[in-house]
This record gives structure tokens, sequence and C-alpha cells, in this order.
């Protein structure tokens, strides 16, 4: 099955297998996020899971009690997704739906797109409680960077919040070609990545650095690699 991983984009934390340990648990806001499944009882909850990857994260929140129907996975491709079930052995009970997308493309994140507006999902525009997105924010430029938070702005309710964690540098600025060649990949520090939020919106925000790696750098890095944990509100 990792060969099969091979034929995709093979990110860092891929290679590095650290997609056997879920992040989402180790964020300190993760405790709200239970607590609010908790006191839904089942109902009117909805937590989206963005850039998803092998469903991890996912199935940590179904193991701490958040019902697969209150959960909606969003990524790239679905490939990640469906070695997902085999790696996990969950084909016939895993039946969180996936729906394939970019938060950066303007077009997917629109009052009209049908995929965001269907009758099984219902109307993903402003009804999410919560926004997980792991690993994803490094890998943009600093331009899908700021589509991507407007879009998780869009998504969320009023009061829901946007939480994960990121790579990142004490001074913000270029780093790699992202995956599609096209650009540079942006690194935030705790300021910019602050300042971004509250510019596109969000009422409030936290980011800290953290000793949690993500990855470990390669001898080569040229650039110190710090670690981002956040959480910005609507």
């Amino acid at each position: 099955m990792f060969e099969d991983c091979l034929q995709l984009w093979v990110y860092k934390c891929i290679q590095q297998f650290m997609f056997l340990i879920p992040k989402i648990s180790r964020h300190p806001f993760y405790p709200k996020v239970l607590a609010a499944h908790q006191e839904s009882q089942g109902q009117h909850m909805l937590h989206l899971d963005v850039g998803a990857c092998l469903g991890q994260d996912t199935r940590r929140l179904m193991t701490d009690g958040c019902g697969q129907h209150q959960i909606i996975a969003l990524d790239l491709v679905a490939d990640y997704w469906k070695m997902g079930k085999v790696l996990f052995l969950d084909e016939d009970r895993m039946h969180v739906p996936l729906i394939v997308g970019s938060l950066t493309d303007e077009g997917f994140v629109s009052a009209d797109n049908c995929y965001l507006r269907n009758s099984q999902m219902g109307d993903l525009i402003g009804a999410a409680d919560f926004l997980w997105a792991a690993a994803v924010l490094h890998i943009l430029s600093k331009a899908d960077c700021e589509k991507f938070v407007s879009s998780a702005h869009l998504l969320l309710k009023p009061g829901g919040t946007f939480y994960g964690w990121t790579v990142g540098n004490r001074e913000a600025g270029d780093w790699h070609t992202t995956p599609d060649g096209k650009a540079k990949r942006y690194l935030h520090s705790a300021e910019s990545l602050h300042a971004m939020f509250m510019q596109l919106g969000f009422s409030k925000a936290t980011v800290e650095y953290t000793s949690g790696a993500m990855w470990t750098p390669d001898d080569s890095e040229e650039r110190q690699i710090e670690h981002l944990c956040f959480s910005a509100t609507k």
C-alpha cells in the first residue's frame, strides 16, 4: 500500500509515517471540541476535517465520541482516503463522507457549488462548528494560504473555530516550491499568521510556537523550522 502512496504527491509527513499518530488529540483546543460534541448529544454539530489524508484524525474524533454523521472530510484527491480504509481495516464501517476539492479554489467554496449544497450533506456554507486542518497551510503559497483561510471562515458558522497546526518560522517568508511547482510555499510566523486571521474576519485567534514536531527537517534545511499551533474563532 505504501508503494501506492508513492504514486501520489508524497508529503514529508507521509514519508516519515507520521500519519500513524493522530495529531488532533494533542491540540490544546481539542478538549473544547469534545466538550461541545458531548453537549450536542449527537445533534446539530458539524466538524470538518480538511486535508483529511488517510483519515487518522477523523477516526480519532470517532473514537472520542463524535458520530460519523457529525463529520465531513475534505481533500484534494480521494486516493489517500481510500487507502486509509485499507490501512485501518474499516471499509465496511467507515461512512464519513469525503468531498474532493480545494479550499484555495474560490469556485469550490461558493454559494452555488452543488458539492457543498446537496441533499445528503446539506448546506455547508456557514454551517461548520469546527474546521480542523493539520499540516496544510505550509504547503501553500502566501496567496493560496489567504484563500484557504478565507474559505475556512466562510464555511464556519458564527462562533465556529478553525484550528490546526502548521510548519512555520520565526521570520515569515517563502520556503520550498509548492506541490504543483508554480509558486513558493510560504511559512508564517506566529505574528503573521495571527495578523492574517484577524485581517480575514476572525474575531479572535491564538497562535503559539510548539515543540510538538510534525516531521523532522532534513539536515540540509537552510531555515530554522518551527511548528505553529493555532485556533481562530469566527
